[in-house]
């Protein structure tokens, strides 16, 4: 089987199958701007703020998903410390009253889902949490959110995957030799023979997967297949701490850019929301002062801290704000799992586990019909 893609997501899809005893290659251009390599991390299902039911069943599934998963790389030998998962909470920041009229009805809305999971705590409270917040209106507690980092984890799921005998190719994918006349449940669809890399052989190939994040739309055409995926850049600011902020939760305000506590007085702020950027994958003037004074304003305790980096990611967005998972419409052989747009890291290691279902036993249902169908890419063809 070959996977398209060296993101969070196509190292997730390459694990599960590799797990499932299948022989594996993953291909990857490394393209800058990968926003496995920039995104923040956040793990709070019990906050979204979707109100679809699909939506909700994906995502609690999703951050159920990540302990299992974590425990399975460490017992494969990967080194999983790099991955920072933490149960650290989170804050749902209302930062003025005039804000009620959004905050309360989000308010509402999570009490209900989460049970006896969330609460609402007050100001002080909340300061006390996270000691650099400044004045807030009302606040939503979810002790429960966690945090990843991307890189640490695409890291070991990439060690696991070599461990189980998961190839790698760096290069450029240029198209797919194919053949006619498969017996799948529409007939007649066609199958994928050979992936063609740019100055290098083909790789024979079983199945194909697509999971190339923002550059997907690309992989759709050549494959006949419209893959409505278009990059949305994200910057974010690091900063640096002289204390020790491992057990601060998440500050994120319901109107404006989060705050991602980690170990060691590392500070992440984000994100931009770049529509129509494109690639571009540079770090810009206007981003780091759009950031740094949305943080400073939530939390002007952070004003002294260093500053250390910007990341640029570009979120691989769908037109319809959904995910794209499933087998591709006219093929018998060829799948996607990409157009996760801000909630890659949240959703894609579980998207990937479904794929993988999916794929070793032909199953387009993926094993749950109802997220099947919402993300199915057949809604676009």
């Amino acid at each position: 089987m070959v996977v398209v893609g060296a993101g969070l997501i196509g190292l997730s899809l390459a694990y599960e199958l590799a797990t499932a005893g299948m022989r594996v290659t993953v291909i990857d251009a490394g393209l800058p701007g990968r926003a496995t390599d920039a995104g923040a991390g956040i793990l709070s299902p019990a906050t979204t703020a979707d109100e679809d039911p699909v939506w909700w069943e994906a995502v609690q599934a999703a951050g159920a998903h990540y302990p299992e998963l974590l425990g399975r790389l460490a017992a494969d030998g990967a080194d999983i410390s790099g991955a920072g998962y933490a149960m650290c909470g989170l804050l749902s920041l209302g930062l003025r009253p005039h804000e009620d009229g959004w905050f309360q009805p989000f308010v509402d809305r999570v009490l209900r889902r989460s049970g006896d999971v969330v609460h609402e705590i007050t100001p002080s409270e909340a300061r006390a949490l996270f000691p650099p917040l400044g004045e807030v209106h009302r606040v939503l507690h979810n002790p429960r959110a966690a945090r990843v980092d991307g890189r640490g984890m695409a890291a070991a799921l990439r060690q696991a995957s070599a461990t189980r005998g998961v190839s790698f190719v760096e290069g450029s994918v240029s198209g797919v030799v194919t053949t006619t006349g498969g017996s799948g449940p529409s007939g007649g669809e066609r199958t994928v023979a050979r992936v063609m890399v740019a100055g290098q052989s083909d790789i024979a190939c079983g199945a194909l997967a697509v999971a190339g994040g923002a550059w997907s739309a690309a992989m759709g055409e050549w494959l006949a297949v419209s893959l409505p995926i278009a990059p949305t850049k994200g910057q974010i600011v690091h900063l640096g701490l002289t204390e020790e902020s491992s057990g601060w939760p998440i500050a994120q305000p319901l109107l404006t850019h989060y705050i991602v506590p980690w170990p060691g007085g590392r500070v992440a702020c984000g994100g931009t929301f770049e529509v129509g950027a494109g690639f571009d994958a540079r770090v810009t003037a206007a981003g780091v002062h759009e950031l740094l004074r949305e943080c400073l304003s939530v939390a002007p305790g952070l004003a002294g801290a260093e500053y250390l980096q910007t990341r640029v990611g570009l979120r691989p967005s769908s037109s319809d704000d959904r995910p794209i998972v499933g087998a591709l419409p006219g093929w018998s052989n060829a799948w996607v799992v990409t157009g996760h747009g801000a909630n890659g890291l949240l959703l894609g290691p579980y998207s990937s586990q479904l794929l993988a279902q999916g794929m070793r036993e032909n199953d387009r249902s993926l094993g749950v019909s109802s997220i099947a169908h919402a993300f199915d890419p057949r809604r676009f063809n």
